[in-house]
């Protein structure tokens, strides 16, 4: 009998779970045994990693992105379109007046950026979507010294570290172009230190980093509106600035969660699934993965995580589909490579406790100082296309 597996989202998680069945059932797709389609309503796949770089002007947006109709060549159906709902009961989805049975779907729709939720937001900049990190790139282009402020507005957001790396590449060009001396750099988060949720280990080794990098951190500031020239915090505290680099924040990519099962409503309304299988408890048919489950397995959003679970719900999927196949296991750790331009930093973070609820913070582990990490990060980007486009 065919089976269809629907794929909902075309960034790191869909992609990868696209492509790895693609590659493992094509004698299946070639014979007509399997249906496999991917719905995303951005026509490009974009290595979102790299939207500092596109900030800074090392990368421009076609070196890192590619067309998801490329995935057409592996036997995948590529529909370019916006997800309007999902019908678990049916085994259904809705998309632009039409609609799709399924016997699988993997829901990995992300996070959207919501900047209306704090008051002058447009006066600042950031590069947490493509378009904005090129406005970004105009602003420091022309940047001669100031006072520099980043941060995030709320305290779950992509990239944990990010805000850090950003701020300590503005050190580095600034010190680059001769103002360093000129440049003031604070970072501003609503944790009360840097990196809090990844434990003592990650606090003080980014202490170290900021105390390097002459970066100031005030924490415990969450950011209220942007008024006149000022950041404007909830309890009053009030930091000025000339460039402001504040991240938006983020919330569930999820339309199609509404009056839907498929919501968890104690994890702010983002995906339920069982945190062993990634599976929905009721509709088993039904897998999440990525940003969009992120906050009910209680871990941060990064691109690393969506990886690792695609990894394993392909797996899953293919046992059931060929019935003799030794999976992938749950990957439950996470691995960061940081540009800081001077160097670069590995950070490996093991999220097992976390997830299973026996301990506050991941076991991190982190190498820093080598130049080497920056031709690491290189490498797993140009590794990255040829692996999810290549043949």
């Amino acid at each position: 009998m065919k089976k269809r597996v629907v794929i909902l989202g075309g960034g790191t998680g869909g992609a990868v779970v696209a492509s790895r069945l693609s590659k493992i059932l094509k004698e299946e797709i070639k014979n007509q045994k399997l249906e496999l389609y991917l719905i995303d309503k951005n026509p490009l796949h974009e290595f979102r990693p790299s939207y500092l770089w596109v900030a800074l002007g090392t990368r421009e947006p076609d070196e890192i992105s590619r067309p998801l109709s490329k995935l057409k060549e592996k036997g995948i159906n590529v529909i370019n379109s916006e997800v309007k709902e999902i019908i678990p009961e049916k085994n259904k989805v809705l998309f632009d007046g039409q609609e799709l049975e399924y016997d699988y779907l993997v829901v990995s729709l992300g996070t959207v950026l919501k900047p209306e939720k704090i008051s002058g937001i447009e006066k600042t900049f950031h590069a947490w979507e493509m378009k904005d990190a090129l406005k970004l790139r105009e602003t420091l282009s022309n940047f001669r010294g100031g006072k520099v402020v980043v941060g995030p507005a709320e305290p779950v957001y992509r990239c944990s570290p990010a805000p850090f790396e950003l701020a300590f590449m503005i050190r580095y060009i600034s010190e680059q172009r001769g103002f360093s001396e000129k440049t003031e750099i604070t970072v501003i988060h609503p944790w009360s230190e840097p990196m809090q949720p990844f434990g003592p280990f990650m606090v003080n080794a980014f202490k170290m980093f900021l105390n390097q990098f002459n970066v100031k951190f005030v924490g415990d500031f969450w950011t209220e509106k942007i008024k006149d020239g000022k950041i404007q915090a909830k309890d009053g505290r009030e930091i000025e600035y000339d460039l402001a680099i504040i991240i938006p924040p983020h919330q569930p990519a999820a339309p199609v969660f509404k009056n839907s099962k498929l919501r968890n409503d104690n994890a702010d309304g983002y995906m339920l699934v069982d945190k062993k299988l990634l599976r929905h408890p009721e509709y088993k048919n039904i897998f999440g993965i990525g940003d969009i489950i992120s906050r009910s397995l209680g871990i941060g959003m990064a691109g690393v995580f969506a990886h690792f679970q695609a990894d394993y719900v392909a797996s899953q999927i293919i046992d059931e589909i060929k019935g003799t196949s030794m999976g992938i296991m749950y990957n439950r750790t996470g691995i960061c490579v940081m540009d800081v331009g001077y160097m670069g930093a590995g950070v490996f973070c093991d999220f097992s406790k976390v997830i299973d609820g026996t301990a506050p913070y991941p076991d991190c582990w982190m190498l820093g100082g080598m130049r080497a990490f920056r031709g690491l990060k290189v490498a797993f980007e140009r590794m990255w296309f040829s692996q999810i486009f290549g043949k």
